[in-house]
């Protein structure tokens, strides 16, 4: 099954990033449109984490797949020719070659060792596929939650320069005015440097911003592995929904599907197998039975002999005493696996609390942060109606032009705070939703 999903993503991934990459190939191909789902595909091919994770996962699955081998036998198959027959070399009568002692010789054995602790290292095989599963799946969404971030912070990125290019264009429009006005001899030159430093502070702004965005959305290329140069538009908004989480439930009800408290827990299992496979197999008898074949020309007859074979066998029991002995090496290491055992169970205890901490933290945060969006609302409606009025006012006299370029400024602060509040408050739910193993969606219908 996880193979077969994983197969099927990837067929998925691979289609898109063909149809993604084929307006390299032409060169009139247009800008690229590119939504959060494309971006985390991408990203997940391309992550080297990833990677690695689905090699270790892949041998972790095959052994998993192959228990029967704690069971199967120990085969030796050996093979022998004497060339040089026993003879002296020094001592009397010297050395003499004998052909007639040349000789070949083939066995064949097979062992069977059988012990307390197999069942216990069968099932610590399969621990450890499920342990590289979930550790996968923790940094699959570890990467999702990144681009996520990522991609959200360029789409107020952008939605900032679109505040920032109507903030360019207002003060140009007056510019133009004012310069009408001087060259009717209407206004000094003040005023008219007034407002083309307004133009150029206007100007300024925008460029740093869409320097700011152009370096991060070639970096975020760079990391989905496109060329940094393609242009890309990005699909999607910004738009908060309000939600009331009641941590306590959302703990109740999600805490124990925590990846991080899954892996405590498959710790706590692996430490008591491993205790009980080392006490079995270092406290409980082990039995061996073995067989051998062995075959070659009977003795003195040489290569060409009549052939001989023997076969045996033997049964062996063996019944350790260290280990029941205190203060031997063997007894310690029980005792130092009792330990361990015991400060996974504490580690639990902690990584549970340090979990409940950071739950009620962000819902906390969360609620904190929509108040401070609706501030932030606030203060653009009160920025712009104040902006409109004084303009209305400079049009007609009544409002000198600092005044109207400081109410300009005031509107386009508060734009950019409410981005980054929007910002800000989708953040918190994405780092809400990755604490209690959730989608976005799922959270939000969960609080309804």
């Amino acid at each position: 099954m996880h193979h077969c999903e994983r197969n099927r993503s990837r067929l998925k991934v691979f289609l898109f990033f063909f149809l993604f990459l084929g307006g390299r190939i032409f060169p009139g191909a247009q800008a690229t449109s590119l939504s959060l789902e494309d971006a985390v595909n991408l990203a997940l091919v391309e992550n080297l984490d990833l990677q690695k994770r689905t090699i270790d996962l892949d041998l972790a699955f095959y052994r998993a797949n192959n228990l029967w081998s704690e069971l199967f036998p120990s085969f030796s198959l050996r093979t022998g020719l004497t060339v040089l027959p026993d003879t002296p070399l020094i001592t009397q009568p010297g050395f003499q070659y004998n052909q007639d002692g040349l000789s070949y010789s083939v066995s064949l054995g097979v062992t069977f060792q059988f012990h307390g602790g197999i069942p216990s290292s069968m099932r610590l095989t399969q621990l450890a596929y499920e342990r590289g599963l979930l550790d996968y799946e923790s940094a699959r969404r570890r990467v999702e939650l990144d681009i996520s971030k990522i991609f959200y912070s360029l789409l107020a990125g952008r939605d900032n320069i679109s505040n920032l290019e109507e903030a360019f264009s207002l003060a140009e429009r007056h510019h133009e005015r004012n310069s009408i006005a001087r060259a009717n001899g209407l206004i000094g030159e003040l005023p008219w440097l007034q407002s083309r430093l307004s133009v150029e502070t206007a100007r300024y702004n925008l460029s740093n911003a869409q320097g700011s965005y152009e370096n991060s959305q070639r970096e975020f290329l760079t990391v989905l592995g496109l060329d940094r140069e393609r242009q890309v538009f990005l699909e999607g908004t910004i738009t908060p929904v309000p939600i009331v989480v009641d941590p306590e439930a959302l703990i109740l009800e999600h805490l124990p599907r925590r990846p991080d408290i899954i892996s405590q827990r498959q710790t706590i299992e692996r430490l008591e197998l491993s205790q009980k496979q080392g006490a079995l197999s270092a406290k409980a008898p082990s039995l061996s039975l073995s067989a051998q074949w062995s075959g070659g020309p009977q003795r003195n007859t040489g290569l060409g002999g009549p052939f001989g074979d023997s076969l045996s066998g033997s049964l062996s029991l063996s019944i350790p005493i260290d280990p029941w002995i205190p203060g031997t090496r063997a007894n310690q290491n029980l005792k130092s696996a009792d330990a361990e055992l015991e400060k996974a169970r504490l580690d639990l205890l902690n990584t549970e609390t340090a979990a409940k901490s950071q739950i009620r933290s962000l819902s906390e945060s969360l609620m904190n942060s929509w108040r401070s969006r609706e501030i932030a609302i606030l203060r653009v409606e009160i920025a712009q109606r104040t902006y409109e009025l004084s303009e209305a006012g400079f049009r007609s006299g009544t409002v000198e032009f600092l005044s109207l370029e400081n109410t300009r400024n005031d509107l386009t602060d508060a734009q950019y705070r409410l981005l980054q509040s929007d910002l800000a408050y989708h953040i918190i739910m994405l780092d809400l939703a990755a604490a209690l193993n959730l989608d976005m969606e799922t959270l939000i219908r969960s609080s309804e």
